[in-house]
């Protein structure tokens, strides 16, 4: 393959790539499992690699629970502010976090989290410097080209951080260990429009 057509492939790839919200109920088989766990395994990461993680998360009653206690946790968040203004511009602009409860299949992308040290000398770029976000991102993004050259649907999820204590507390992450993202995952059931 010339290095022009591979450009050519990549270009279209990148242009063919949209979020899909909507999928058939049918989680992603293990083969599809497998392709977009290697995929996500090739990526770059920062400072030579910071122990992420992409596990997948499948089950209509347990994504349904999960996106519903987040739902929740936030719900409750937003109680505690005073300003009414406030608390229900939050609350409008919550309802877009939690939709993923449809979805048949979640990545869930983690990292290490960076050591205390760090916050010493780095106070709030600790992280940042330590690369583990960053390179989560940078991973889940190889898995949203792997997943659209394999005809799936998926949607990076970060609105779900509102309420990270929650998220990692159903999903059982360790706690020397951040989410970072999830990503809906599926097969398509329509075409979406917008390249986000």
């Amino acid at each position: 393959m010339s290095a022009h057509s591979a450009y050519e492939d990549l270009m279209a790839l990148l242009r063919s790539r949209h979020s899909c919200r909507n999928f058939a109920p049918e989680p992603l088989d293990a083969q599809a499992q497998a392709s977009l766990r290697e995929a996500f395994s090739l990526a770059p990461q920062a400072g030579g690699g910071r122990k992420l993680t992409c596990s997948f998360v499948t089950g209509q009653t347990r994504i349904r629970e999960l996106a519903e206690s987040g739902a929740a946790a936030f719900a409750a968040r937003c109680e505690t502010i005073s300003s009414g203004f406030i608390r229900e511009e939050m609350s409008r602009y919550g309802e877009n976090f939690f939709w993923f409860a449809q979805a048949p299949t979640l990545a869930v992308i983690t990292c290490q989290s960076h050591p205390a040290f760090l916050d010493k000398s780095m106070e709030s770029k600790a992280a940042l410097a330590w690369g583990g976000e960053l390179s989560g991102a940078m991973a889940s993004f190889a898995l949203l080209l792997a997943a659209e050259s394999l005809g799936l649907g998926a949607c990076c999820l970060t609105g779900p951080l509102t309420v990270w204590r929650e998220m990692e507390t159903r999903l059982g992450i360790p706690k020397r260990e951040s989410l970072v993202l999830l990503v809906a995952l599926g097969y398509k059931t329509d075409t979406p429009k917008d390249n986000t």
